[in-house]
C-alpha cells in the first residue's frame, strides 16, 4: 500500500473512531432526567399517600416534562416497595416516596427482619410533609374525647379492638395501650381505607389514622386528638396528644423522596430542586393544607439521612416502651 494510501486508512480509521466516540460522550452528559420516571409509593390507590405521590409526580413532570408513572405496592407495612426500589437500577429513574417514620425508622423494630437496610440501601434525596395522625372514632360515636375512649375501651377489656394498615397507627394504638392500661386487641389490615371500613361498619372500637384520609367535607371518623405533643397549624381546633392527657406521645409522620443507594450526585440534586421547588409553590401549600399536612423542605440528603438515623432510634424506644412483639 502507498504512502499517501496508509495515510487516508489512518485518517478514516481515525475519524470513524471519534464520530463513534461522540454517543458515549453526549450520554455521559445526558441532562436528567431524559426518559419518563417509575415512583414507586408502598400504598393503596386513593389513599392519602397515593394523592401525595400522584401530587407530587406531576410537579416532576411539569418541571422536567418527563412523564412520572406512580406504581402502588402495598403490603407488609410498605416493605414490598422498599424492597422493589432497594433491587432497582440507582439511576434516577426508580424513584420511592414513603413516609420515613414507618418504612425507615418503625418498620426495623415491627418485623423479626426487613428485606433491606434503611441507611445502606438507598440513597435519601429530600423531605416533603411532615403528618400528625389522630385517635379516631366511628362518625356517629358517643365518644368525644381520648379520656372518654379510655373509659370505654377499659370497660370492655379484651374484647375492645382497634384496626391498623401502617406502622405508625400500630406502635401508637400500643404505645396508647401502654400508657392507660387499655387492653384493645390489635386487627391488621391491608389497606387505610380497609381500616376505615372496618371502623364504620363498627368491626373496631378505634384507630389511629392519618389526617390525609380523615378530613374532608364530609368526614369518616371523628377525631379526638393528634398523636404529637403540639397542636398543628393546619388543623389548630384538634388537640394534642399532650392536651388530650398523653404525656410524653409525640408520634408523627415525615414524608421523604429516596432513590436506590449509589444514584449519581448530579442526579439526586436535580431531583431534589425539582421536589423542593414544588413542595414551597404556593398552589402546593394550599394543597398540602387541606390534607392536613404541613411542608417540611429542604431537608436534603446527609440531613435526611442523620434524621432517619435519629427517628430510628426514637421509634425503637417507643415500640419497646409498646412491648410490640415483631412479626
Amino acid at each position: 500500500m502507498k504512502r499517501h494510501q496508509l495515510q487516508a486508512l489512518i485518517g478514516t480509521l481515525l475519524l470513524t473512531g471519534l464520530l463513534s466516540a461522540i454517543p458515549a460522550v453526549s450520554n455521559a452528559q445526558e441532562v436528567y432526567p431524559s426518559r419518563n420516571i417509575r415512583m414507586i409509593v408502598g400504598y393503596a390507590t386513593g389513599t392519602g399517600p397515593d394523592i401525595l405521590a400522584r401530587f407530587i409526580s406531576e410537579a416532576i413532570k411539569k418541571a422536567s416534562g418527563k412523564t412520572v408513572i406512580v406504581e402502588n405496592k402495598p403490603g407488609a407495612l410498605t416493605n414490598i416497595a422498599a424492597q422493589a426500589v432497594a433491587s432497582a437500577k440507582p439511576d434516577g429513574y426508580t424513584v420511592f416516596i414513603t413516609a420515613g417514620n414507618s418504612t425507615f425508622a418503625a418498620n426495623p423494630w415491627l418485623f423479626k427482619s426487613v428485606p433491606f437496610d434503611p441507611i445502606k440501601d438507598f440513597t435519601p434525596v429530600t423531605s416533603l410533609i411532615k403528618t400528625p395522625f389522630a385517635f379516631a372514632v366511628p362518625v356517629g360515636s358517643p365518644i368525644n374525647s381520648v379520656a372518654e375512649l379510655t373509659r370505654v375501651l377499659k370497660a370492655k377489656g379484651t374484647k375492645a379492638n382497634y384496626a391498623y394498615a401502617n406502622s405508625i397507627s400500630l406502635a401508637a394504638s400500643e404505645l396508647y395501650k401502654h400508657k392507660t392500661g387499655v387492653e384493645a386487641q390489635g386487627v391488621g389490615y391491608k389497606s387505610i381505607p380497609d381500616s376505615h371500613a372496618a371502623l364504620a361498619a363498627g368491626d373496631v372500637d378505634f384507630f389511629v389514622s392519618d389526617l390525609t384520609f380523615v378530613l374532608g367535607p364530609k368526614p369518616r371518623a371523628k377525631i379526638l386528638a393528634l398523636t404529637v405533643a403540639e397542636r398543628s397549624p393546619v388543623v389548630p381546633e384538634i388537640p394534642s396528644s399532650k392536651e388530650a392527657g398523653l404525656e410524653g406521645f409525640d408520634l408523627g409522620a415525615w414524608w421523604g423522596i429516596w432513590l436506590p443507594a449509589g444514584a449519581p450526585q448530579n442526579v439526586v440534586d436535580t431531583l431534589a430542586d425539582i421536589v423542593d421547588a414544588a413542595v414551597g409553590a404556593e398552589e402546593s401549600l394550599k394543597f398540602f393544607a387541606t390534607l392536613g399536612n404541613q411542608p417540611w423542605k429542604g431537608v436534603r440528603g446527609e440531613a435526611l439521612r442523620q434524621y432517619t438515623i435519629d427517628e430510628m432510634k426514637k421509634w425503637g424506644e417507643a415500640i419497646k416502651i409498646a412491648k410490640v412483639e415483631p412479626q
